[in-house]
Formats: structure tokens, C-alpha cells, sequence
């Protein structure tokens, strides 16, 4: 149990809203309730999920510490794909930043455009805003995860989905 100075600071600088007064306290909470790994499925100790605090808040509305979705494990395996893809797209001459005025692959805008890539081939994409690129990753970065969103929104708007001569889709009213 090695803990840093910032995550002692967390909570510190918010006793008010944790349910633990150290990080000792709700690790020994932690080794004994499990969570549902996003990605690989697999109920695993709480501790095995790093905190999740890229707000300013570390703890949810209850207290206890915010986690990511993917285990320790998930993620190593992310972070490698992500460097094998940065430096495929680095030999293709392709920059990890986008280049002033690109826009969202996705949704056209100009903020907070990322580096996206495909998790299972490490191949670049193209740049989406943070909120479409983490859209994606809600939805299982891929086209099944996306299809079942069409899907239920199709039970409530009417209307068909064509797919156009360029292999690009859109909406028909019905």
C-alpha cells in the first residue's frame, strides 16, 4: 500500500465529502467489495481499479473514492496499444497532435481534438473532440456498441437508415 502525496491530498483537501479519513482506511474497504471490469468482464476487487479523478472532485456524491470502468489489467493493455499506435502513426508521418484547423472527424468542431485509433488493430483513425472520441469508448469503440445505440433510438424516431453510394450512411424520414 503505497500512496502518494496527491492522493493523501485528496483527501485532505476534501475530508468534508470522503467517507474515509485516509487512503489506508478505504483500502482495506476496497479489498473487500468487487466491481465489474468495462472491459474484460471480470468482477474484480475494487482495488484493482485506479482512481478516477481527472475532474476536481476525487469521491462521488456518497463519499466513497471515484474509479475508472477498466481494471489495472485493461488499462496496461490500452496504454500499450495506445503507444503502438502513436508510434505506427509517428512512422507514417502522421502527428500525435492535430494540426491547426483540423476539425472532428466526427462531429466537425475544432476543441479538444485527440489522437484516436482502433483499440484491437493500434491503427490511427483521425482526430475527434474528446467528447466524440470518449462517446466511442462508451459505446465499446466499436460498430456493434453503436448499432445497439441506432437500434433503441430507432424504437422511438421513425425513420430508416440508408447507406449512400460512398458506403457513408443517413437518415430517411419514414
Amino acid at each position: 500500500m503505497n500512496f502518494t502525496d496527491k492522493e493523501r491530498q485528496n483527501y485532505i483537501r476534501q475530508s468534508n465529502k470522503c467517507k474515509f479519513k485516509t487512503p489506508e482506511e478505504e483500502f482495506l474497504y476496497a479489498n473487500d467489495v468487487y466491481k465489474k471490469c468495462s472491459k474484460c468482464n471480470i468482477n474484480k476487487k475494487l482495488n484493482e481499479f485506479r482512481g478516477n479523478s481527472s475532474g476536481t472532485d476525487a469521491f462521488d456524491k456518497d463519499g466513497y473514492r471515484l474509479r475508472r470502468p477498466e481494471c489495472v489489467e485493461c488499462c496496461k493493455i490500452a496504454v500499450k496499444g495506445k503507444y503502438i499506435a502513436t508510434k505506427k502513426a509517428k512512422e507514417q508521418g502522421i502527428s500525435y497532435k492535430a494540426p491547426e484547423g483540423t476539425l472532428c472527424a466526427i462531429c466537425n468542431s475544432n476543441k479538444e481534438l485527440v489522437f484516436d485509433h482502433c483499440h484491437l488493430t493500434n491503427k490511427f483513425r483521425g482526430y475527434t473532440c474528446n467528447s466524440c472520441n470518449k462517446s466511442l469508448g462508451c459505446f465499446g469503440d466499436n460498430i456493434d456498441g453503436l448499432l445497439k445505440v441506432i437500434n433503441y433510438l430507432l424504437k422511438f424516431e421513425e425513420c430508416k437508415i440508408i447507406q449512400n453510394e460512398d458506403g457513408s450512411l443517413s437518415k430517411c424520414d419514414v
